[in-house]
């Protein structure tokens, strides 16, 4: 009897394996090809959540464009801002209709790995054709499982330098100094403007334990990137590379020197920009989007005028973009890129995946015939934008603001049109285009990419990232105090408990085949 019973369940879990494995071939071909486009049904969309109420959310303006411009009535639902993933995998344990659904990539990751999406792969070459015009083989690569494809990539506008250390210039001409180049300079110039100010000179918050900009003079430029140590070449989580104990070992001199802020490992971002603008503090490392705040910082602080305040400063903020560790080595620094959201299908709804896909390609088409993206993204010509051959597209100032939640609608990007149309978002306000334009200078060869940034669903890493960033943040404070002493019993760590051995494996397995 055990024998047979031991038989039987056996023979029930591969049935239950063959139908979990067949089910994604089973969703595809419950997707109805033979529906009428001309007559749109309305459609319900589960979005991330906004900071706004959901009646603010259907009753945006740049809501009803996408209406205008797709024929489809959507009804927008979200997500709450806590616990947002276990109502979602909820909502979907009950079946609730969702169109479409989008996604962070953490999410997707889950929900892809469970099979909870419908495989899209062939839908597109009906429904879809825009989006596959638009969307690179890169990004979709970041979709696909075992070569099929669960959703619609959405990767940022532009990929940015973006992480300097913004010097107060006006404290470096009055002391003489030209912006640093190399670490030796570096350091004297925290020397020199510590004591101009009588504190620390450079401060930044708790969340920030790789400053790229001095990182990149020990050869760390990103979280994840390939080093060769001993003939070998891998990917390594920064904390594990070559010369990290370097840059801990800097960093800690330079505190105990007394020219970084002491309250780094407690300060908020908001902390730490009110230091420097309040003349607190000479430097600032932080992403260039703080840059408006800087500026409003220094006008309500009496540092500029209001007349100041709306152009460029170039007398008042100057950007260190990367050190390097001496003048005869080539500069190189972190260059962001990525996915923000994925827009995928729950699987009880492929038969009607078509229509949802419709809608996603009309937002995303955009040639002479329908500037449907750019209308979306960008505005009207002569109300919200104008053109010039010189400069691009530039914001008319009184009406831009309109389109400030455009993106929040986004289910994929035009990869071909984003990043131009994003430049006039860029332009309104003149000093963040000058600090933009300023570390953009050479993007192409001095930019080098997190690996993970073009990673798809690796689930060793997405089950661990959050455990290995959190104790890499966590043990930088711990070591700019006391130096790197521990570094071997802080890696064993990482690497064991925190899972970045798993994790390290893992992405080097898919960087081998992503490298081909």
């Amino acid at each position: 009897m055990k024998r047979v019973l031991s038989i039987l369940f056996l023979f029930i879990a591969v049935l239950l394996l063959a139908s979990c494995n067949n089910k994604t071939n089973a969703d595809s071909d419950n997707i109805n090809y033979d529906i009428d486009l001309s007559n749109k049904p309305e459609l319900s969309i589960l979005m991330p959540y906004s900071g706004y109420t959901i009646d603010e959310v259907n009753n945006d303006p740049n809501a009803r464009i996408i209406e205008e411009i797709t024929g489809y009535k959507v009804n927008y639902t979200q997500l709450p801002s806590a616990d947002a993933s276990k109502t979602l995998n909820n909502e979907l344990m009950d079946k609730r209709h969702y169109n479409a659904m989008k996604l962070t990539k953490e999410q997707f990751a889950d929900l892809v790995k469970d099979d909870m999406l419908v495989d899209i792969t062939d839908a597109l070459n009906t429904f879809g054709k825009d989006l596959l015009a638009n969307i690179s083989e890169e990004s979709w690569d970041v979709v696909r499982l075992n070569g099929r494809i669960y959703g619609i990539p959405e990767r940022a506008s532009s990929d940015n330098i973006e992480y300097p250390i913004v010097f107060n210039q006006d404290l470096l001409l009055e002391s003489n100094l030209d912006l640093p180049e190399t670490l030796e300079e570096f350091e004297n110039t925290l020397k020199v403007l510590t004591e101009k100010v009588g504190k620390p000179a450079l401060t930044f918050d708790k969340y920030t334990p790789l400053i790229y900009a001095v990182s990149s003079a020990f050869g760390i430029y990103s979280d994840w990137h390939e080093y060769t140590v001993n003939g070998k070449t891998e990917v390594m989580y920064y904390m594990n590379a070559p010369r990290y104990n370097e840059y801990v070992n800097y960093m800690h001199s330079l505190y105990e020197k007394g020219y970084i802020d002491v309250a780094v490992a407690t300060n908020t971002s908001s902390d730490a920009l009110n230091k420097f603008t309040s003349g607190n503090a000479a430097a600032v490392a932080c992403s260039i989007w703080s840059v408006p705040a800087i500026v409003s910082g220094l006008q309500a602080n009496n540092k500029i005028t209001a007349a100041e305040a709306s152009g460029t400063l170039d007398d008042y903020l100057c950007y260190l973009r990367a050190l390097k560790e001496n003048v005869s080595t080539e500069e190189k620094v972190y260059r962001s890129s990525g996915y923000t959201y994925i827009t995928a299908i729950p699987y009880y709804e492929a038969e009607n995946a078509g229509y949802a896909l419709d809608w996603m390609n009309s937002k995303i088409k955009d040639n002479e015939g329908a500037h449907n993206f750019r209308l979306m993204v960008l505005g009207s010509e002569g109300v919200h934008w104008t053109y010039s051959a010189k400069e691009g597209y530039l914001p008319i100032a009184a009406n831009f603001s309109e389109k400030d939640t455009a993106s929040f609608y986004l289910t994929g990007s035009n990869e071909n049109r984003y990043t131009e149309y994003w430049k006039a978002r860029v332009r309104k306000q003149a000093e963040l285009y000058r600090a933009w334009s300023t570390l953009m200078k050479d993007a192409d060869k001095v930019g080098e990419y997190n690996v993970v940034d073009f990673a798809p669903v690796i689930e060793d890493y997405n089950k661990n990232r959050s455990a290995i960033e959190e104790y890499a943040q966590d043990q930088f404070y711990v070591m700019l105090r006391e130096g790197s002493n521990k570094l071997g019993d802080y890696r064993n760590k990482l690497n064991g408990q925190q899972g970045c051995t798993k994790a390290t494996q893992a992405i080097n397995d898919w960087y081998k085949t992503y490298k081909k």
